[in-house]
């Protein structure tokens, strides 16, 4: 249970971080570009409680599913599950890009930007979620 609690803990706040470079930092601009597409700044910081539940949410289910099927395979396990759950992200982008008015730009980096993040998520739980030295499954 503590390798969980620090799993989820460590991913969390790199998503955190990752998510904040990345969308408010790094891609600012290409979000400038379609206003008509987002909520105001105030009405996002008003909401900004359910960004920190989904991304909660998303790593408490990485997590999981890493200790359920992917535990004892340490770094490179926990990348191919990155690697896994960011193809299935990317394919929901390009669903949704089919029906909503994103700039095709944004859907690249983020596909790009997903899947660096969702390797280094894996990396760090794979890492901290090795297995214990001396126990058998």
């Amino acid at each position: 249970m503590k390798r969980f609690i620090v799993a989820f803990i460590a991913a969390y706040i790199f998503t955190f971080f990752w998510g904040w470079l990345l969308n408010g930092i790094l891609l600012k601009d290409i979000y400038a570009e379609t206003p008509n597409l987002w909520r105001s700044q105030s009405e996002m910081l008003s909401l900004f409680h359910w960004i920190v539940i989904g991304q909660a949410l998303v790593i408490f289910a990485f997590v999981m599913i890493y200790a359920s099927g992917f535990a004892g395979g340490g770094v490179a396990a926990g990348i191919r599950l990155g690697i896994l759950l960011e193809i299935a992200a990317i394919g929901m982008r390009l669903a949704i890009y089919a029906v909503q008015p994103f700039p095709g730009k944004l859907i690249v980096y983020g596909s790009i930007s997903g899947l660096i993040e969702m390797i280094i998520v894996g990396a760090v739980v794979g890492a901290i979620y090795k297995p214990v030295a001396g126990r058998t499954a």
